[in-house]
């Protein structure tokens, strides 16, 4: 499966949030959930007839702008319009990144309540089942 994190970019901002590393095995989880985003919100779309998919088809919706998106978006629009043949917004960036910093703060969280300093796969929780 093609990666569609900027890996280097989520380590920077890992390391900018905590000054924690990340090992290589939390990339697989969180490139794995950004796929499954992006299905679920081709399905979104697809059911409200649109042709484009959009921030508010992600079911993690935060409205917020980023500065720099920390996934790859001419893979991400690859991979919507292979999948179904849609256009993506650049609000769906947005929301994939917000994902991402999300499910990143949370991991930096986890691997403090373990008293490490390094994030691991085993920190990765999806934002569907943040409380």
């Amino acid at each position: 499966m093609e990666n569609l994190i900027v890996i280097s970019k989520v380590k920077k901002f890992i390391k900018d949030q905590s000054e924690f590393n990340t090992s290589s095995g939390f990339f697989e989880p969180l490139n794995n959930d950004v796929v499954k985003s992006c299905k679920d919100a081709i399905t979104h779309a697809q059911k409200l007839g649109r042709k484009t998919v959009m921030g508010k088809d992600f079911n993690l919706y935060i409205e917020k702008e980023v500065a720099e998106a920390l996934v790859v978006t001419s893979k991400v629009k690859k991979l919507i319009k292979e999948e179904a043949g849609l256009s993506t917004s650049s609000q769906a960036i947005d929301q994939l990144t917000v994902r991402v910093q999300t499910i990143c703060l949370k991991a930096i969280e986890n691997a403090k309540a373990d008293k490490r300093k390094t994030v691991m796969d085993r920190d990765f929780v999806a934002p569907t089942t943040l409380s």
